[in-house]
């Protein structure tokens, strides 16, 4: 075996992987398929190289079971969730692979994502599809970066600085999927001294064709309590779908169980749906969640074509 050859299996052989496994499950109803039961069995796999703490790499893999009782069907899929490999130096971090890109600083809504943005309808609101990209971020100095990211069909550029009263972030966007480019901010940062976290994302979308140009932005407001109630409230604009106000209410009643309550309004039509939800820590490594979707609205309202469900998940790690 040559020289190189050893070198490099020297060097892959010298990353440490951790292995952690988890678990969900979601038992749902809903009028459509009346129950629906999915699985997802998740292993992830991280690297690590004690020589090279510089390097890191990445891999998530799923398998996913879904039932549906009308039609009866059960549906088998293994698919990567996750796979990178990053270098994550003093003044420069690359990231190559299928990954979350972080954009945009919203909590119901995050308009300016184009590579995967919120699901305020989803039971699990944090998964969010990885995209094939490489991303790269540059540190300017030690309060601002810039940062870039490229994709299939898709590639956003950032510089964001922080300042004494605020993060702020200037984005240029451009998505052949959509047919359209953005030109947008980011802004968060506490007013005054008050312990209210502000934030607004937003932009204007042009047509890459030529066809016009549409304003889309939110503007929001978070404050926690002493009590463990948490506020968070966000109103969305937008050309071309209107105005929708969302707002979360946390509340942890107890070391074990944790209260929310999500409350989304299109102040247009003013239908709405309300999420109310409850998480129980059977566990250090097992939590137990309830929830349901509530939505009202007329024939031709925004939330009108929604069916009501509800729903269990088990989570356990391992």
């Amino acid at each position: 075996m040559s020289v190189f050859a050893n070198t490099v299996l020297a060097g892959l052989l010298s990353f440490s992987p951790e292995l952690a496994l988890e678990n969900s499950n979601i038992l749902g109803y809903q009028k459509d398929y009346y129950t629906v039961d999915y699985n997802r069995l998740r292993a992830d796999l991280s690297l690590e190289n004690e020589n090279h703490p510089d390097f890191f790499g990445k891999l998530i893999l799923d398998n996913e079971t879904l039932y549906t009782a009308n039609p009866s069907s059960i549906g088998n899929n293994s698919s990567i969730y996750r796979v990178y490999f990053q270098y994550r130096g003093r003044d420069h971090f690359w990231s190559i692979g299928k990954q979350r890109i972080p954009l945009g600083v919203g909590r119901i809504w995050n308009p300016i994502d184009v590579f995967n943005p919120i699901d305020s309808e989803a039971v699990e609101t944090d998964e969010r599809t990885g995209t094939d990209s490489i991303r790269y971020e540059y540190a300017v100095s030690e309060l601002s970066n810039i940062d870039v990211t490229l994709a299939d069909g898709k590639g956003a550029m950032r510089g964001k600085g922080f300042f004494e009263f605020a993060d702020v972030g200037l984005v240029g966007i451009w998505d052949k999927d959509n047919g359209r480019n953005i030109v947008g901010w980011e802004l968060e940062g506490q007013l005054l001294e008050t312990g209210i976290e502000l934030r607004s994302e937003g932009g204007v979308f042009f047509d890459q064709t030529g066809g016009g140009e549409q304003l889309n932005f939110i503007i929001g407001a978070e404050y926690g309590f002493a009590s463990s109630l948490t506020l968070l409230g966000e109103y969305n604009y937008s050309d071309a779908t209107g105005n929708y106000l969302g707002m979360i209410v946390g509340y942890q009643a107890a070391m074990l169980w944790h209260f929310s309550l999500l409350v989304i309004s299109n102040l247009d039509d003013h239908s709405s749906f309300i999420a109310p939800s409850i998480q129980y820590s059977l566990s250090d490594e097992m939590t137990l969640s309830a929830g349901a979707f509530f939505y009202s609205g007329s024939d031709d309202d925004a939330f009108n074509r929604e069916h009501n469900r509800c729903y269990l998940r088990w989570f356990v790690h391992f």
